[in-house]
């Protein structure tokens, strides 16, 4: 049900700045399970187009709801507000309040003459009392502007995240984001990709994300680094992922971990991030091979440990001496390539 409050032609077309700044807030939060989803939500609310300002509560299931008001402060400046009751997102409950302060800089006038088309917007957006999975978290804060129909994120914070970067607010909705995760849990991480509820884990990880594309073909490339953690019975003193491809059709590349006991093992293949049943399958069937540095003359293979106390690594080196391009080597006669061993303690 929605109830205007009078309305007249210029008011009216003024109101449409007021709904455009709200769709931007939705935006701000990255919402996309609603502003995305093929489906529909009961909303009830007012709308005054005298007063320029509106309230809506939209039921998205018995247990949660988003409200969202909006008004003009004075000229062309205008404030948001968003209510968030525990809103099952696809990797956690979310409950946060959030406040965004609007200046429409091009776009504006008396008349409201001005194409909706060249609207530029200016805002800034923060939050207060936010809790993921009823547990406090770093406030939302950061800055965005709307121009030439698109969202441009400034340095936006939320958690342990910071995200920048654009998107498109006609059809098909492109996005052009980066990530920047600091000292995320793991089991936060592996909640991302769909998977963090079936297996136990521990540690940090940090790194990049980017994303580019449409929804349904969207682009990812990360760029990923854990130290001191486990996932199942993997135990890893350090992490290094690299992962790219069109979701949820991935490939790992050039990875590397050490585990705790000072094996070092690179790591690359072929993951479905749909494919959730078969995880610990696909897993399995990843390439894992030594950590080995291969040069015309000499192959390396290199153990680390790192001690308990974190003060000292031992560094064990295996090195297989070969023959050369130039035919040189130790088996250039017909004898044996020679196997060397070199051991350094770095405290």
């Amino acid at each position: 049900m929605i109830r205007a409050c009078g309305m007249s032609s210029q008011a009216g077309v003024g109101a449409m700045h007021i709904f455009r700044a709200a769709i931007t807030g939705f935006l701000v939060l990255s919402l996309a399970e609603i502003a995305f989803a093929a489906r529909e939500f009961p909303f009830q609310g007012d709308i005054d187009f005298v007063q320029k300002k509106f309230n809506i509560v939209l039921g998205v299931d018995s247990q949660s709801s988003v409200a969202v008001s909006a008004r003009q402060v004075a000229g062309s400046e205008y404030k948001l507000l968003l209510d968030v009751n525990h809103l099952q997102t696809p990797l956690f409950d979310l409950m946060t309040k959030v406040e965004s302060t609007i200046e429409v800089k091009q776009g504006h006038n008396e008349t409201f003459s001005e194409p909706l088309e060249r609207l530029r917007l200016q805002g800034k957006v923060w939050s207060q009392y936010s809790l993921i999975d009823y547990k406090p978290v770093r406030e939302l804060s950061g800055n965005f502007e709307v121009k030439d129909n698109k969202l441009f994120l400034h340095s936006l914070f939320f958690g342990n995240l910071q995200c920048n970067g654009t998107v498109d607010l006609i059809s098909p909705y492109r996005i052009d984001l980066t990530f920047n995760l600091y000292d995320v849990a793991m089991q936060d991480f592996l909640s991302f990709w769909g998977m963090g509820k079936k297996y136990e884990s521990a540690g940090l990880v940090s790194g990049e994300i980017k994303a580019a594309g449409t929804v349904d073909q969207l682009d990812l490339k990360g760029n990923l680094e854990g130290r001191n953690g486990f996932v199942q019975k993997l135990d890893f003193d350090a992490l290094s992922l690299n992962i790219e491809g069109i979701y949820p059709d991935m490939k790992i590349t050039r990875s590397m971990i050490a585990k705790s006991d000072g094996m070092s093992f690179t790591f690359e293949g072929s993951l479905n991030l749909k494919d959730k049943e078969n995880f610990k399958k696909q897993i399995k069937a990843l390439t894992l091979a030594p950590l080995v540095s291969d040069s015309g003359i000499e192959r390396e293979w290199t153990i680390r440990r790192l001690n308990p106390d974190a003060a000292e690594t031992t560094e064990l080196k295996y090195r297989l001496r070969k023959e050369d391009a130039l035919g040189t080597g130790a088996s250039a006669d017909g004898g044996i390539d020679m196997l060397g061993i070199e051991q350094t303690r770095k405290f």
